[in-house]
């Protein structure tokens, strides 16, 4: 059904149960999955010591996605992006990610905010899956 998947990881239930149907979409035909972790270092820290901390941890979580796709026979590409204070976001990098690597389909995570509070927290999910040119599947 979908040739290349992409995944958002941030270690979240939601983001891992969005890993588990793109391991089953792989597992059943054959889906090429990346996963995608996004550091968005707060504004308060610019030191280069705490994003290099941030990006190791975002590699953790990266790494231990991918141990669990290898524990199917999956091998997977993951992606670690920085986004940029007042220049990208989240959503932005998922979706530069996805329109740059060429994926039809991006499984995607949703921690459950809705109504008022998903608009006032602001939803990654959401934001992706309103720009992205390919099919958003958001996993709650």
């Amino acid at each position: 059904m979908f040739k290349k998947i992409l995944v958002p990881i941030d270690g979240s239930p939601a983001s891992l149960r969005a890993l588990d149907m793109a391991i089953e979409f792989a597992m059943k035909d054959g889906s090429k999955l990346s996963l995608i972790h996004v550091v968005n270092p707060p504004s308060v820290c610019k030191k280069p010591a705490i994003i290099e901390e941030l990006k190791a941890a975002g590699n953790s979580v990266l790494d231990m996605a991918a141990s669990k796709c290898d524990s199917f026979g999956i091998s997977v590409k993951k992606v670690l992006r920085v986004a940029e204070e007042n220049r990208t976001s989240t959503a932005y990098e998922i979706f530069r990610e996805a329109v740059d690597g060429n994926y039809d389909c991006v499984i995607i995570g949703s921690r459950g905010y809705s109504g008022g509070m998903g608009i006032l927290m602001g939803s990654v999910s959401i934001s992706a899956a309103l720009s992205l040119p390919c099919t958003t599947i958001i996993v709650r």
